[in-house]
């Protein structure tokens, strides 16, 4: 029984992967490192900004400086500002879930706090948001589903999870909860909807206001 819904944001609750994507493009590129987009979004979609550096580091040998997650994060808050938009019916399906619900993402509490101000959806995750940063490891490990269940007082097993990334479904797996894959962001593709089936997700979706139809009664 559905006791309780994990959300991931970016990806799900608002459409940033497309725009995370172009922003490490960008902020990469200054530093000398220039990945193409498929690349880029097939490296980096649902890893921590620490996991997104240290895979630079081990595949391609580039020890990044210091100074690239401030560049990073001047960047990425300039383009959210300018373009960051909430996910199609998100702020209706929040309102209409009748069991509670929270966030659970490996960004940062101060991009997470960033986003939900500027897409608006602030006040409907008060104390709900779990980050990357509460845990020793974000996903794909099982700690953040794990401790946002707990935090919650909700077993993993009466947890769903909703993840638009292979990580996420992962780390939903490894936590022992059920987890649907969601595709209805600008980065989507018909290859992400298999690879989400192919480590896990129990269904697909590509409509927020269609999460009914996932909930266990």
């Amino acid at each position: 029984m559905t006791e309780l819904i994990i959300f991931d944001c970016d990806g799900v609750l608002v459409d940033s992967e497309p725009l995370s994507v172009k922003v490490a493009g960008l902020a990469l590129a200054e530093f000398g490192v220039h990945l193409d987009a498929q690349e880029r979004q097939k490296s980096f979609t649902g890893l921590t900004f620490a996991a997104a550096v240290a895979k630079v580091r081990s595949d391609y040998g580039i020890e990044l400086p210091a100074t690239y997650a401030s560049r990073h994060a001047q960047l990425l808050e300039q383009t959210f500002r300018q373009e960051l938009k909430p996910m199609a019916g998100v702020e209706q399906m929040l309102k209409s879930l009748r069991m509670p619900f929270c966030v659970g993402s490996n960004s940062s509490q101060a991009r997470l706090a960033m986003t939900f101000e500027i897409t608006g959806l602030a006040d409907l995750f008060k104390g709900r948001i779990f980050s990357g940063e509460d845990v020793k490891e974000g996903k794909p490990a099982p700690d953040l589903f794990l401790h946002a269940a707990a935090r919650c007082g909700v077993l993993p097993q009466n947890c769903l999870v909703i993840e638009d990334s292979p990580v996420g479904i992962v780390a939903a797996v490894k936590a022992g909860m059920p987890a649907i894959g969601f595709v209805g962001g600008g980065h989507a593709s018909p290859a992400l909807r298999d690879r989400l089936l192919q480590v896990g997700a129990l269904g697909i979706f590509d409509d927020l206001m269609l999460i009914e139809r996932h909930i266990q009664a």
